[in-house]
């Protein structure tokens, strides 16, 4: 059997694991979106991508046991060849990965992932097991258009949480504002609007796909129509969601997407119409001119519209309102797209629509450059609310633009050659070391999510300007950096291999890219696209801009490459050949593959996109290849096709015969309606995991799930039914979605009324799939109400009773892969007639055993951690230190890997030992700390953290021990691990600030000085540096130095009236009474209600009564005593007494 054509199954074992492979790809393009665990400290990305690699390791377990069944029947092929497009370049890339896990400087987080992020190398694998399995599970129209519809489907509700919470009607209690910018199921703006530019193609390909249907059938049917409202009705949500998120990235790669799928669109239309009739050379100048004339007759048109709209709202609107704008870009936007659709329905123009599309782009990108970089022009953007953040793409001065520029200008230091990283000494190495492979670094990288650690020497100092001084980049805002940062040249290439290859792919399948000197000249424009655009960027802007630069110069020089591929065709002479059968679809792909590249160029590829973009890649390669084949095509067809794409078999063997087709007892259409329910049934049992909380701590489970859709418990228990519209709507447009494409294949050509008879089917199994997990997941949630904690192992029981509502969810994604595996199987047209072969049960039964073990350990466990460790919280709140420590040793149980829950417990057992009296348990206690901080450092010894905290938790220590040599011992220890700290981060003044507090603390102010001198130049620009200056100064009576370090403070930062208080304090007894006077009249001005202002009032009034000012002293004097404490009044009167007969005392 050719390698490339769909699977015969040998065994109904086998037939149930392809099965199973199908629901689980299906899984993976819903969880990581859809799904968040409001349960866990983490919440958003570690949660979906434990989840979406416990899909991952069933779908590897089943794809194993399926291959040794077909292996024991005498079938060796796995699905795929290394010619496979894509398949090279992905397993090249992941080669990549290993290989930089194996020399990372901190292998065990560049293999299962970050606490941050989770996204290391076995989380990479996951993608990949997701993309193989679709590339060679994936053969059957019907199966493509599951997968399609489970994807725009899963968006809906995605958007519309981000309406609901841009309406204030969120019931989830986030901590941040989610009205002015949504954050819907991911928790971040940028990474909402990331999934949906690419998701957005695929939606508009249907929508298309839906009016082609209507336009060109005989007859349409209600069916096409349903479709079609219902892939509209999806796309405005997506877009209206896309724009309440105000993220420019996305914006950017939306736009780019968009104008790919416009232009390839019309370039089909250009194929079609050469498909009638060939080009000729000589009708060129004439398409030319009537494309330029359209395009800018068009524009003109819907300008004049805009203008005229603009001053109509202008003459009846409030002066503030910006209705005006809203009116003039609507009536814009319908009157240019109802010129262009009209001249499209017609048919006229499909020669040259391409050319007036191009004359537009050229404009729109001119006016794009113009409000970003021109003056007054850009200024006046600002203020017009229509434009969202637009105009400040390419502003690097300040905001997130000047913290992507300053990470970038470390990230370009981080992969050039350097002296080597160095290692703080650990148990295995009692010595600092250097990093061993760092000649390899800019060949390997540093291993997958080692930024956080590998950047800190290489930190600009003026970043911690721009955001918080304890936060290390994990991320360079930049997919071209980051590969280079994390897999060095190699990863770079393997990067732009993949990327380059979709593109290539797809332009060869659609016909664009012909094998003659088109192809050449393909290349040769991404290259130069690239080339030119890293030059010119890093003449104008700055060097480490190159990362933004390569990937828009290889978008630029696709676009261009179009450009000449139309021309191109006035040459040809003979007429274009029949289109791609999945034009529209591979055209879709393209378009997201664009936004996604653009995007995660200005921001991070999350779990969502690249889970997306994978699945995208595997239907990409079968679409494309032309292994998809319609219901119920014989598989010899299908070879038969295949092989023009050079697939060969390595031996000759005979086919296996499949069985007969079986008359079926049950409808056709039963079984797969069965399995869509079921998954729709999925999507609403993770909405019911995302929103089902149960914080008023109610009994019944239906009372739980209704008032957690309809409560807003942050807004006094206002009812809303946002929530329970999203459930809503999901549930009835996933109907219709599905059925409808069902339809639309002939699924219900059977019987009149089948497909009504299909939606009522698909309504209550996915209500009773969905309702039902729920109501299980709220009975647990019930059941916590009514445990009563008496002891410390009862608190830590009802933390694990929390972590087990995760275990539920686990549960129902098994259910749903076997459920949904057996709707599948038993639709099946030829069930093969053997059950199963011997070494498969024994496969399935140890994988089974070995998977479920995987599982456990590597996925739920740590997020079962995580639950145990937020539950610490309100104990630590509480100052409940023995609680919150047994909270995290049981994290750490559960996960004892993670240094994070070290550093936390570290802290709560130094809290601890602050309030134990007996000074030997408190010792105890704090040897206890000292062991756990350590043992953080082991486990990742870069983290910076965690020599910091041993520091300051050894000069804590020194304020609670008694003994003169033990706080001596301890001194020193302090000292080494603050110059570790500022070994691995030299350039993050806070470090030496803190060891010059140490000093200060231990009265050596002359090594508090030289470390101060130490950061003074790290960061002269940090104001607190100078304060501290100021104080050891001050400390050591050197009072001329303290005042000019308080000076350099508050030119700085002036808004500091404490500084002003103490300055004008130093000052009065330097003798410069007027400078004292002025300085604490500031320090009043900013700040009157303050509860030292007293004691302002009082040096005042002595200062004035010491220059002979008793006028001026004595209402100073009267105020002091007006706001002081009751314990001051009596010294006051005092003052005020002495003031009035002139008797002066010193300050």
């Amino acid at each position: 059997m050719n390698s490339m054509v769909e699977q015969i199954n040998s065994t109904k074992l086998s037939t149930f694991c392809d099965k199973v492979l199908e629901i689980g790809w299906l899984l993976a393009v819903t969880i990581t979106p859809l799904f968040f665990n409001v349960y866990s400290s983490r919440v958003f990305e570690p949660d979906k991508l434990t989840t979406l690699r416990t899909v991952a390791v069933i779908m590897a377990a089943a794809w194993l046991v399926r291959y040794i069944e077909e292996r024991a029947s005498g079938r060796h092929e796995i699905g795929f060849t290394w010619r496979t497009p894509l398949l090279f370049s992905t397993l090249f890339m992941v080669a990549v990965y290993l290989l930089s896990t194996i020399l990372s400087v901190t292998r065990w987080v560049s293999l299962l992932g970050s606490y941050q992020r989770l996204q290391g190398t076995y989380t990479t694998l996951a993608y990949i097991v997701v993309f193989l399995v679709i590339l060679q599970g994936l053969r059957t129209r019907a199966q493509l258009d599951r997968l399609i519809s489970v994807i725009i489907l899963n968006s809906l509700p995605i958007a519309l949480y981000g309406l609901v919470q841009r309406n204030g009607l969120d019931p989830l209690p986030w901590g941040g504002d989610v009205t002015r910018r949504v954050a819907s199921n991911m928790g971040n703006a940028i990474f909402v609007a990331a999934y949906l530019i690419m998701v957005v193609p695929l939606t508009i390909g249907r929508i298309i796909e839906s009016f082609k249907a209507i336009l060109t059938e005989d007859e349409a049917n209600a069916a096409d129509i349903a479709r079609a409202a219902g892939y509209i009705f999806i796309t405005a949500v997506q877009l209206i969601a896309i724009w309440y998120t105000q993220s420019r990235g996305p914006l950017m790669g939306l736009l780019a997407g968009l104008g790919v799928w416009i232009f390839m669109g019309l370039l089909a239309l250009q194929h079609a119409a050469r498909q009638e009739q060939p080009f000729r050379p000589s009708d060129l100048r004439g398409d030319l001119g009537r494309g330029l004339a359209f395009g800018l007759g068009s524009l003109a048109a819907a300008g004049a519209a805009a203008a005229a709209l603009y001053f109509i709202s202008k003459a009846v609107a409030a002066p503030e309102s910006s209705l005006p704008q809203w009116a003039a870009i609507i009536g814009a936007a319908l009157i240019l797209s109802g010129l262009w659709l009209a001249s499209i329905a017609n048919q006229r123009g499909w020669r040259w629509l391409w050319i007036s599309a191009l004359s537009i782009a050229i404009l729109f990108i001119a006016g794009f450059l113009t409000i970003n970089l021109v003056e007054p022009v850009h200024e006046w953007s600002q203020h017009q609310p229509w434009l969202g953040r637009l105009d400040d793409v390419l502003q690097r001065g300040g905001g997130t633009g000047k913290v992507r520029d300053l990470i970038w200008e470390g990230g370009l230091q981080l992969i050039l050659p350097h002296e080597p990283i160095k290692y703080p000494p650990t148990t295995a190495h009692p010595q600092d070391r250097p990093d061993p492979f760092n000649a390899l670094r800019p060949l390997v990288g540093y291993g997958p999510e080692s930024m956080y650690v590998a950047y800190n020497p290489f930190y600009p100092p003026l970043l911690g300007h721009h955001e918080a001084r304890t936060a290390s980049p994990d991320r360079s805002h930049n997919e071209t950096l980051d590969s280079l940062t994390i897999t060095g040249l190699l990863g770079f290439v393997a990067y732009l291999w993949i990327f380059g290859s979709v593109f290539t792919f797809s332009l060869r399948w659609l016909g664009i890219l012909p094998s003659d000197w088109r192809r050449t000249t393909f290349f040769a424009l991404l290259a130069i696209g690239a080339v030119a655009t890293v030059a010119v960027t890093s003449v104008i802007i700055a060097p480490h801009f190159f990362g933004l630069a390569i990937p828009v110069g290889i978008v630029a020089g696709m676009f261009l490459y179009l450009v000449v591929y139309g021309l191109s065709t006035y040459w040809e002479p003979e007429a274009a050949p029949k289109a791609h059968p999945y034009l529209i679809l591979l055209i879709s792909i393209l378009s997201a593959s664009v936004a996604h590249l653009i995007e995660i160029n200005f921001g991070i590829a999350i779990a969502s996109t690249r889970t997306t973009f994978w699945a995208y890649a595997g239907m990409l390669v079968v679409a494309g290849m032309g292994l998809v084949r319609k219901q119920g095509t014989e598989p010899q067809e299908q070879e038969a096709r295949n092989k023009k794409y050079g697939s060969k078999r390595r031996k000759k063997r005979r086919k296996a015969t499949p069985p007969p087709l079986a008359k079926p007892a049950l409808p056709t259409w039963l079984w797969p309606t069965l399995a869509v329910a079921i998954v729709g049934g999925f999507i609403l049992g993770t909405l019911g995991f995302d929103f089902t909380t149960n914080a008023e701590r109610l009994s019944q489970p239906l009372t739980i799930i209704w008032r957690a859709l309809t409560i807003l418990p942050a807004q006094q228990n206002r009812t809303s039914y946002g929530a329970l519209m999203i459930f809503a709507l999901t549930w009835l447009m996933s109907a219709v979605i599905f059925v409808s494409e069902m339809a639309k294949s002939g699924t219900f050509r059977e019987r009149k009324g089948d497909g009504v008879l299909a939606i009522v089917l698909y309504l209550l199994i996915s209500l009773t799939v969905g309702l039902g997990f729920t109501l299980a997941l709220a009975n647990r949630q019930a059941s916590l109400v009514h445990i009563q904690a008496q002891t410390l192992e009862d608190v830590i029981g009802v933390a694990d009773r929390v972590a087990s509502l995760l275990s539920i969810y686990y549960g129902f994604i098994v259910f749903v892969l076997i459920a949904g595996g057996v709707a599948l199987f038993l639709g099946t047209q030829r069930p093969p007639r053997q059950t199963a072969q011997p070494w498969g049960v024994i496969a399935l039964t140890v994988l089974i055993v070995l998977a479920g073990a995987i599982i456990v350990v590597t996925n739920l466990r740590p997020i079962q951690a995580d639950i145990v460790y937020k539950q610490a919280a309100p104990y630590e709140q509480g100052g409940q230190w023995l609680v919150a420590i047994e909270h995290y040793k049981h994290a750490l149980e559960l996960a004892p890997k993670e240094d994070f829950y070290h550093l936390y417990l570290g802290r709560a057992y130094l809290e601890y030992a602050s309030t134990i009296e007996d000074a030997a348990v408190r010792d105890n206690v704090m040897r206890m700390t000292e062991q756990t901080l350590i043992q953080a450092r082991e486990i990742n010894p870069l983290n910076t953290d965690h020599s910091r905290n041993l520091a300051k938790m050894y000069m804590r220590w020194i304020q609670l021990a008694s003994d003169p040599a033990h706080r001596e011992h301890l001194a020193q220890q302090s000292a080494e691990n603050f110059r570790i700290a500022t070994m691995l981060s030299p350039s993050n003044a806070d470090l030496w600030n803190e060891w010059a507090g140490l000093y200060q603390f231990l009265g050596d102010f002359d090594m508090a000085d030289q470390t101060l001198q130490r950061s003074l130049a790290v960061d002269q620009e940090y104001h607190v540096t100078w304060l501290i200056c100021g104080d050891v100064n001050l400390q050591s009576g050197n009072l001329e130095k303290a005042a000019q370090c308080y000076e350099e403070a508050l030119k700085l930062k002036p808004s500091l009236p404490q500084v002003w208080r103490t300055l004008g304090s130093v000052y009065a007894q330097l003798g410069r009474i007027d400078e004292a006077v002025a300085a604490l009249q500031q320090a009043l001005e900013l700040n009157p209600e303050a509860s030292d202002a007293w004691d302002t009032h009082r040096i005042l009034a002595i200062i004035y009564a010491q220059s002979g000012h008793n006028d001026a002293a004595l209402p100073h004097a009267q105020m002091a005593l007006q706001l002081a404490p009751e314990d001051q009044q009596a010294m006051l009167q005092d003052l005020i007494a002495q003031i009035q007969p002139l008797e002066i005392p010193q300050p």
